[in-house]
């Protein structure tokens, strides 16, 4: 009776806590030309002191005429640009992020009533590049007529030697987690074969969802907790084991 030759799949499962599947391909025959071989993954994480700031503000007006919606909003915007030359940002760190202009049509009883009035918003990204000038910069923009601060988010202008950090710590906890498996299933760990990186940054700190209809008191600041950003770097490597 002819024998037919195949290959084995045993995953050895750890706990959710202790990190991912690790995974051993075993060949059932000692003279196959594949070889056996351990896969495992790790992440590896790093931090850093954020140094970017990223506000996203803006303008909301509603009116029963369009023209006088709009009209006011680019008073307020013209006003909030000119603020922020006075606060020393750079035009080319200010963007218009969005301009709209909407009927305000209300529905009651299931039926949607005539046109009760329009709202125009107008919205700008800022960039601010001395996170020490944040705290004053927030506690401007009301000051100047802005009413709707989508999101300020703490950021870090160049992550690349963080990833690079990230993506070093996880290669070393995926070899010493391969070096632990092959110790304790009696078999020797050869050189690498693949590495598949699948590296990402998470978001830093970030305040969203602020509205403010007030201003602050002539003067005042914003109270901003800078944090720490974290970067997060994950490797799957596959070594060959004897």
């Amino acid at each position: 009776m002819r024998r037919t030759m195949g290959r084995v799949f045993l995953a050895l499962g750890v706990l959710a806590a202790a990190g991912p599947v690790l995974a051993v391909d075993l060949p059932l025959s000692p003279g196959s030309a594949s070889p056996r071989t351990l896969r495992v993954s790790a992440e590896g994480r790093a931090a850093a002191r954020p140094d970017l700031g990223v506000v996203q503000a803006g303008v909301q007006v509603t009116a029963r005429d369009p023209q006088k919606a709009s009209a006011e909003v680019a008073a307020r915007i013209s006003a909030l640009l000119a603020e922020l030359g006075r606060l020393g940002i750079a035009e080319r760190d200010v963007r218009t992020s969005e301009v709209s202009l909407r009927p305000e049509r209300p529905f009651e009883s299931g039926r949607q009533l005539p046109v009760q009035g329009y709202t125009a918003t107008s919205g700008v990204r800022i960039l601010v590049r001395r996170l020490s000038e944040l705290p004053v910069l927030l506690g401007r923009l009301t000051a100047v007529g802005v009413n709707d601060i989508d999101s300020v988010e703490l950021s870090k202008e160049d992550l690349g030697p963080v990833r690079d950090q990230a993506l070093s710590l996880a290669v070393s906890a995926a070899r010493a987690r391969a070096k632990a498996v092959a110790s304790a299933a009696g078999v020797t760990l050869g050189e690498v074969i693949s590495i598949e990186v699948d590296p990402g940054a998470s978001p830093g700190p970030r305040v969203a969802g602020m509205v403010m209809s007030a201003a602050p008191a002539a003067g005042s600041e914003m109270p901003v907790a800078e944090g720490e950003l974290e970067v997060t770097a994950r490797v799957e490597m596959v070594f060959v084991i004897r």
